[in-house]
């Protein structure tokens, strides 16, 4: 696995504050998520010990957006675009390019 070589990743369980503050966001996003419709792009690391993956998911099923992508990282942790190996980062921007190019019209 990786995620060892993320340096920079918090890898401790989140502190109470910190827990009890993503708790009241993640049940407010909740209880607005049938008023959400426009294109969503969710990125998450399997191995995110911050956020745990199956919280993404569930924004992403739940979501009412008939535009909507969730792509989960095998061996990557919270911040995909910090500390990860440069193939990693390198995959999330393609992967964020390629949804901007699928959603943005050409320009004359």
């Amino acid at each position: 696995m990786q995620v060892a070589y993320n340096v920079i990743a918090y890898k401790d369980k989140p502190r109470l504050r910190t827990a009890v503050e993503m708790l009241k966001t993640t049940q407010e996003i909740e209880h607005k998520l049938d008023k959400v419709s426009l294109p969503m792009l969710i990125l998450h690391g399997e191995c995110d010990v911050v956020t745990d993956p199956s919280v993404s998911k569930a924004l992403y099923e739940k979501a009412s957006s008939s535009d909507k992508k969730f792509i989960q990282y095998k061996d990557a942790a919270h911040s995909l675009l910090e500390g990860e190996p440069d193939d990693m980062i390198e995959r999330v921007f393609s992967d964020i390019i390629s949804w901007l190019d699928e959603h943005c019209e050409e320009r004359p």
